[in-house]
């Protein structure tokens, strides 16, 4: 079992860097653990560790100091919450928790490779559990692609029950180069498209995280918006690939093929890229739309599961 967090602010040691840093000792069948907060390590640091934390699992993370920053930045990232485990000087697992209001959720828990299949996750899973209740959360969320099963099984023992299936979907035909815009899209501030997504929400309406208006308020370069009419969306794009990360209708436009016509639109105006969705779609709320406009549902898919 995982030491309780509060005693944590107790603990003041120096670390090698110089800085003072809160630590813990977490016993675990691999051996003791020793729990860093985030905030002691530079943007850099953790984005490293994240990358080894995720080496070799479903889907790979690789990202630098800018990238953690502006993906955990839009997110709230609470960094004191957030942990990096070391055994010595080896790394052994990173868990990043985001917060708002009584919700707090677990943004990327993983264990690097030689201390996977130990017991380990599940001792760190219950520390960050329990640090998130005793700091105040009411709710706790989390995401797990639904063919790790072993994930399922051990967050469904810590309390948390499947919510919602989030699902992604591409556009496998991709407008030809050089093909004249029909209706050109008008860029717009990335707040002014998440203000009108709050504003569309019912009040009793929860979007998964990443796409809640507080998440895509702070949305920064690659990503910028666009709007058509009663229609926008949010997209980031490389010369390769674009990436749509929501798409939203003014309540009075809907159903009336604006948002449609804005896709098309931005096909067209980046032509010759593959279009995917990440898998942050609610199955029940995008299929429809989604199919009926030509889109292809991705086989990756990630559970939304929740404890309290």
């Amino acid at each position: 079992m995982s030491a309780p967090c509060a005693p944590l602010p107790a603990t003041l040691l120096a670390s090698g860097m110089g800085e003072n840093r809160l630590m813990a000792e977490i016993s675990t069948r691999a051996g003791v653990l020793t729990a860093r907060p985030v905030a002691a390590l530079t943007s850099e640091q953790a984005a490293e560790a994240m990358t080894r934390a995720f080496e070799g699992y479903v889907v790979p993370v690789a990202m630098d100091g800018p990238g953690f920053e502006r993906r955990f930045g839009a997110e709230h990232l609470d960094r004191y919450l957030s942990e990096v485990y070391t055994a010595g000087d080896e790394l052994a697992g990173v868990c990043l928790i985001t917060r708002r209001g009584a919700t707090a959720r677990i943004a990327a828990f993983g264990c690097t490779p030689a201390y996977r299949g130990m017991g380990v996750g599940r001792a760190l899973m219950e520390r960050a559990v329990i640090c998130c209740l005793e700091a105040g959360a009411t709710r706790l969320t989390l995401e797990v692609i639904t063919t790790n099963a072993a994930a399922v099984r051990l967050y469904e023992r810590l309390g948390f029950r499947i919510a919602r299936t989030l699902v992604g979907y591409r556009w496998d035909r991709p407008a030809a180069a050089g093909r004249p815009l029909r209706t050109a899209p008008a860029e717009i501030d990335p707040a002014r498209f998440a203000r009108r997504v709050a504003a569309g929400l019912s009040a009793a309406a929860e979007p998964p995280w990443q796409l809640a208006p507080e998440t895509l308020a702070a949305a920064g370069p690659p990503r910028r918006a666009y709007a058509l009419g009663p229609a926008a969306a949010l997209v980031s794009a490389t010369d390769t690939a674009a990436v749509l990360s929501a798409v939203h209708t003014d309540p009075a436009g809907r159903r009336q093929g604006h948002a449609r016509a804005l896709l098309a639109s931005l096909r067209e105006a980046f032509p010759g890229r593959r279009w995917t969705v990440p898998p942050l779609v609610p199955a029940a709320d995008g299929a429809e739309f989604f199919h009926a406009t030509g889109w292809v549902r991705e086989d990756l898919a990630q559970y939304e599961m929740v404890h309290g």
